[in-house]
């Protein structure tokens, strides 16, 4: 990664990663916290995983992407 030109972008991904993931696990603990007591805020906590789960999967193939140095956005 050294030579990377992506590398900076690499270490920030990586950490915001680690943090979203660890929402997500949070957020579905929650959740079931609610099992019998609130299915609407039950539902919304999932909801929110969900969520952070979908941006997760994108993350990941950018970050894919910059472990070789190539970026798919406009104007890289």
């Amino acid at each position: 990664m050294r030579n990377n030109p992506c590398k900076t972008e690499l270490k920030t991904a990586r950490s915001q990663r680690n943090k979203l993931l660890t929402m997500s696990s949070k957020l579905k603990e929650m959740s079931c916290e609610w099992d019998g007591l609130s299915g609407w805020l039950e539902t919304a906590n999932e909801e929110l995983a969900e969520g952070i789960d979908k941006h997760l999967e994108a993350l990941e193939e950018q970050i894919r992407e910059w472990s070789v140095g190539t970026d798919n956005r406009e104007g890289y």
